[in-house]
């Protein structure tokens, strides 16, 4: 967005949380900037500057206020207009976790020179990409510290500083205060056996049609969504190993989701957040999208790819709650048991890993809780694929290579293509037009070149024809929508 000094100074007096994430104000007068939403006495307009990223900010000799929290502002996802050169230097940064030396890096790995990496971070957010680094780095560690019991040595490792003496003087250094004073502000500190976090979103946001997209879905012994509107279910994270369960709720007037961790995953709990916001699409602009699709709708996104690859598969010409069934058969034969304090989540989902063990032994195994060869040769094949180190399959990856990797399987056509696609790399412009139920909800708009509604011919050709017309038809109608096709699937679907 463009600031307008007027439009952002409006939107900081009325707290309009759909500016959320999108822009900072730094008050000359206290040396400290907010969020759109923070709760103090507003500024004098003439005290306020405007900055697009707290990156800026920062750079600019602003400290993050202690009661809005920055770090906690929605982000903005830039795979939702198109992955570019510039949010891939951003991706691999977060995965190397803001290291040292990482300018260099990924210089070579994205084969550019480190003046161009400049370049490209001068002209998108305006600071250099040492201090986009740096910034990280603070915030990462301003958010262990206000939100977990995690030691200051554990926390400057995990946000990137070579050793604690560096950390506290860049954090004193920034700041204007040492990491133990910001630790000593938590609250009940170690009383309860999961971390509490807030995951901010700009309204308006339907929890309910989102949370009954994955009731519908859930995988028994996994997931849960129970009568009281709560989402939780375990999860494993690859890349520490280390595993646990999470809850998630709804907080509707204040505009976040309030997100429960298990102990067991409080060095992970920076890749939980991020995984959560995007399964849940919590950094969606809600008015970038066509006005046609239902207020609030969101794109709901999975925790793990080859969870929900499996769940595609076998949920491939049968309906949604025969898949359940497979998918529930499936987790008690290879899942991990675990101890959760939710009677219906004592699972984790079997691991790629363990399918391809199993070799040609997965027929007898699969065969025996009714999953048919070749649905099983097809999983087995999906979790290869995932295993192979010469490709990376991830979120921001390619759609469309996406896709062609999985059809080479197999067992693997356009329909569980298109929907891994949309799901599994929260890709906002996938149609998966093969989709009966899509097909049954979107019918009645579609006409023929003529201007004829396509549910008055169906008579008037054989199947094979029809279904080429209304292949047609359809991608025809869904183009209006792109590059949102996919809320147009969760509105059809839903």
């Amino acid at each position: 967005m463009k600031l307008s000094h007027d439009v952002c100074y409006k939107a900081i007096k009325s707290r309009d949380s759909r500016f959320d994430g999108l822009f900072y104000t730094a008050v000359k007068t206290t040396g400290i900037y907010c969020r759109p939403i923070c709760k103090v006495t507003t500024p004098r307009k003439e005290n306020c500057t405007f900055y697009e990223t707290a990156e800026e900010a920062e750079a600019n000799g602003y400290r993050p206020c202690l009661r809005c929290r920055p770090e906690m502002a929605p982000e903005y996802s830039e795979f939702m207009q198109g992955k570019n050169l510039f949010a891939e230097i951003k991706d691999y940064f977060h995965d190397e976790n803001y290291k040292s030396g990482l300018v260099k890096e990924s210089a070579e790995y994205f084969g550019i020179s480190t003046r161009h990496i400049s370049r490209i971070f001068k002209e998108n957010i305006g600071v250099s990409p040492q201090q986009y680094i740096m910034t990280k780095r603070l915030l990462k560690a301003k958010y262990l510290l206000t939100d977990t019991d995690l030691s200051v040595s554990e926390i400057a490792y995990l946000s990137g500083f070579g050793s604690s003496s560096r950390f506290s003087e860049a954090f004193k250094k920034n700041y204007g205060v040492t990491p133990g004073k910001v630790s000593r502000s938590k609250k009940n500190k170690g009383t309860k056996d999961y971390l509490e976090v807030k995951l901010f979103y700009r309204p308006p946001y339907d929890w309910e049609r989102i949370l009954g997209f994955f009731r519908t879905r859930q995988i028994p012994g996994v997931e849960h969504v129970s009568d009281e509107g709560l989402y939780g279910r375990s999860l494993r994270i690859v890349k520490s190993g280390n595993s646990g369960w999470i809850e998630i709720s709804n907080i509707d007037g204040d505009n976040y989701l309030k997100l429960k961790i298990s102990r067991s995953l409080e060095k992970d709990i920076i890749d939980v957040v991020k995984i959560t916001r995007r399964v849940f699409d919590l950094d969606l602009l809600p008015d970038q999208m066509s006005s046609e699709l239902p207020l609030g709708i969101r794109l709901p996104g999975c925790f793990d790819i080859f969870e929900m690859g499996t769940r595609a598969i076998l949920g491939q010409q049968i309906t949604v709650k025969a898949a359940r069934t497979l998918t529930g058969r499936l987790v008690e034969a290879l899942g991990e048991k675990i101890e959760t304090p939710f009677e219906e989540i004592n699972y984790h989902f079997p691991t790629s890993e363990s399918l391809v063990e199993l070799g040609e032994r997965v027929y007898d195994v699969l065969g025996t809780i009714g999953i048919i060869r070749n649905r099983s040769r097809s999983i087995q094949d999906f979790a290869s694929l995932l295993e192979d180190d010469d490709i990376q399959i991830s979120y921001g990856l390619d759609p469309e290579e996406f896709k062609k990797k999985l059809i080479s399987i197999k067992g693997i056509g356009e329909w569980t293509a298109e929907y891994l696609a949309m799901r599994g790399l929260s890709w906002p412009d996938a149609f998966p037009v093969t989709d009966l139920g899509v097909k049954k909800a979107v019918m009645p708009y579609l006409l023929d070149d003529d201007g004829n509604n396509l549910n008055d011919l169906i008579d008037n050709y054989s199947k094979y024809k029809f279904d080429k017309l209304y292949k047609k038809s359809a991608t025809e109608y869904s183009k209006k929508y792109s590059p949102w096709r996919s809320y147009l699937t969760i509105s059809l679907w839903t």
